[in-house]
């Protein structure tokens, strides 16, 4: 919250979120937080922030019906009443799918640190967790504008996404790279799936510890060069690595939650 209170929430649960004078902000309904548009006039953006643990996913709806789905180990901050004079603007660390509402007047813009995803009404995914080399903004409908944070928006220091494209910013050398996408790969976390294509095992060790809530040491350095190419949607941990142990014969031990490579 805001004044720095902590609220839990449980996925079966229901309650309702409300500001220091009792007013009635939103509520929960099952794995979704809804806050409504109350109607009233404001002249002060309230932040509030959702925190996503490992091996969770959460629905998210806005005051102006922007609809978002965070990943696992994913945080947003947003204000729990958008400013009918202002841009509409969220801070995400982590991964996150949204179907922005229409709003000609006020652009959506999606603050990840160093890079802007500014946008008036579409769906794209945005991938943005601290330890990854890059930031993913991958485009499903209508148009998107990625731009350097330090830059004042402007069509001509902004790369432009079609949909089926993806633009990928590099954090070390500042640069964005725009190709066409595997949509799949990047978005049916949505279903529970994870899609790796030719991807090194240094890139799938933090990827497997959110969806699966687990720590894995690596205490092969070899290993983590080795591609991998694999689909998983219902399988455990342990049919995971039973599986990559067809690609790579790996001496690994399952602790309740710790996996450790040797």
């Amino acid at each position: 919250m805001e004044n720095g209170n902590i609220e839990v929430i449980s996925e079966g649960g229901a309650t309702k979120v409300v500001d220091t004078e009792g007013n009635v902000l939103g509520a929960q309904q099952g794995s979704q937080l809804i806050y409504k548009n109350n109607g009233t006039s404001t002249e002060e953006l309230i932040y509030n922030t959702l925190k996503v643990p490992y091996g969770k996913r959460f629905d998210l709806l806005l005051s102006d019906g922007t609809k978002v789905t965070l990943n696992s180990g994913t945080s947003l901050k947003y204000p729990v009443q958008f400013l009918k004079t202002r841009n509409r603007q969220v801070f995400l660390d982590g991964e996150a799918f949204f179907n922005v509402a229409k709003d000609s007047a006020n652009a959506f813009i999606v603050n990840t640190g160093e890079l802007n995803v500014r946008v008036l009404g579409t769906k794209f995914n945005l991938s943005s967790y601290p330890e990854d080399h890059f930031v993913n903004t991958t485009l499903l409908e209508g148009s998107v504008s990625v731009y350097n944070k330090q830059d004042t928006y402007d069509s001509s220091n902004a790369s432009l996404l079609e949909p089926g494209y993806k633009a990928e910013w590099n954090k070390y050398n500042r640069q964005i790279l725009v190709e066409e996408a595997d949509i799949a790969m990047h978005t049916d976390w949505l279903n529970g799936k994870i899609i790796l294509r030719h991807v090194p095992f240094k890139n799938i060790v933090k990827k497997l510890e959110r969806h699966y809530n687990v720590e894995i040491v690596n205490n092969n350095p070899k290993l983590d060069e080795e591609l991998f190419t694999a689909s998983f949607d219902v399988e455990t941990i342990d049919q995971v690595f039973k599986t990559f142990n067809l690609t790579y014969r790996m001496d690994y031990k399952i602790n309740d939650r710790q996996i450790i490579i040797n």
